[in-house]
């Protein structure tokens, strides 16, 4: 608890904060935002990027604005009030996993065990409640929605993934997964996901703009673009290292799209051989969603906490070991030490963190970007490892065929 009210990292929370505001005060979060005298810490005042998620988190931030800061000014409070939803997530997300596994008749140490890796993972905690990050409540939806799907009810699970990607746009690659999930491509089933996952974005993503009298972001300097990006715990991360920019080079523009023809590679081979109970659809969306992070040119460690519940289900199942679990969380959490991001947490506390950074960078920051670079190569090795335990059931059969 004490984490969720003095931590937060610098880029992400300084955004939601600064969104909170702007919406609590009746202002379009899409905007260019330039703050200035409203908040006590100075890393909080002056520009600060727009949000570039879909509106539903910006309400709840301008909720959380308006109940907290504007009744009482405490920036702490304030904080802490952003990430209330953050920690119902993460609790939900622990007992959900455990009804799933007594659902799946797993024995009852096996799903305790689930539920408390989960519950107490520092590496979960510190990238939510302490980060600021929202990839725990996508997470939450999404696997409600692969839960529902299971239990045959479509229109529900098509709801509660439109939801999910509502509020990050993150888990957008399982989005054609239910589809393959039922007997026949053409089904009422089917139908009857699309409708509701097609009504919720609809709802949740596009009428809230026109609702409220927000702007579109409609191109790349109000739309925060991850493709022409490389770093994070991608690999591509190297290009810092070589080049010092987190840029792709203009001539390898290719790159940043490289995760398109690999999640098509990917669903073909679901295609071929798809999932037809609730364990494979836990196996096959862990193997699809790494896929689509092993070849994105930018990973922020929060995505992690996508993989890390059904990881932890495959893990009760028998499916993967522990050892690769454990592996899964450990190395990301040391990666953030690497990446500054663990530091960064601090700033609202120890606002000159920033300068001890940079003067850090200046002594031994060449040291520290190769040191990143080997962590996010162990990382990739394990993941893709994962991966191709989770999909070899069916995607080596497909292949072979």
């Amino acid at each position: 608890m004490p984490l969720a009210f003095f931590l937060g990292h610098y880029y992400d929370q300084r955004v939601s904060l600064a969104t909170g505001y702007i919406v609590g005060s009746g202002g379009d979060p899409y905007k260019p935002i330039e703050l200035v005298g409203v908040f006590p810490n100075p890393l909080l005042n002056g520009f600060v990027p727009s949000i570039g998620y879909p509106p539903p988190w910006s309400l709840a931030l301008g909720f959380a604005y308006v109940f907290s800061y504007g009744i009482i000014p405490n920036i702490f409070l304030y904080n802490f009030a952003t990430k209330i939803l953050l920690i119902a997530a993460n609790v939900a997300l622990a007992y959900l996993v455990r009804n799933i596994l007594t659902n799946l008749k797993v024995e009852q140490k096996k799903a305790e065990w689930a539920w408390l890796f989960l519950l107490f993972n520092p590496f979960i905690i510190l990238t939510t409640s302490a980060w600021g990050q929202i990839d725990g409540v996508a997470a939450v939806l999404c696997l409600a929605s692969l839960f529902q799907l299971s239990k045959g009810f479509s229109k529900t699970s098509g709801f509660l993934l439109g939801a999910s990607i509502a509020v990050k746009p993150v888990v957008a690659p399982l989005a054609p997964m239910p589809l393959l999930f039922s007997e026949r491509l053409f089904s009422k089933k089917n139908l009857w996901y699309s409708l509701a996952f097609s009504a919720t974005l609809f709802a949740l993503v596009l009428a809230p703009f026109f609702l409220l009298g927000w702007t579109i972001p409609n191109s790349p300097t109000t739309v925060p673009s991850r493709f022409d990006a490389a770093g994070g715990m991608s690999i591509f991360n190297v290009a810092e290292l070589i080049q010092n920019s987190t840029l792709i080079p203009s001539s390898l523009w290719f790159l940043g799209y490289l995760w398109v023809p690999a999640l098509i590679f990917g669903y073909y081979l679901l295609y071929r051989n798809p999932p037809r109970n609730a364990v494979d659809l836990v196996c096959k969306s862990v193997s699809i969603l790494l896929i689509v992070f092993l070849t994105r040119s930018w990973l922020s460690e929060p995505n992690i906490n996508l993989i890390l519940p059904l990881a932890a289900i495959a893990a009760a199942l028998n499916r993967i070991d522990k050892r690769s679990l454990q592996l899964i969380w450990i190395i990301p959490l040391i990666f953030m030490v690497a990446n500054d991001a663990l530091p960064q947490l601090f700033f609202l506390v120890y606002p000159s963190v920033l300068d001890s950074l940079a003067y850090f960078d200046a002594q031994f920051g060449g040291i520290r970007l190769v040191v990143r670079f080997l962590i996010a190569v162990v990382w990739s090795v394990v993941a893709w490892n994962l991966a191709y335990k989770m999909m070899k059931d069916s995607g080596i059969k497909a292949f072979a065929l």
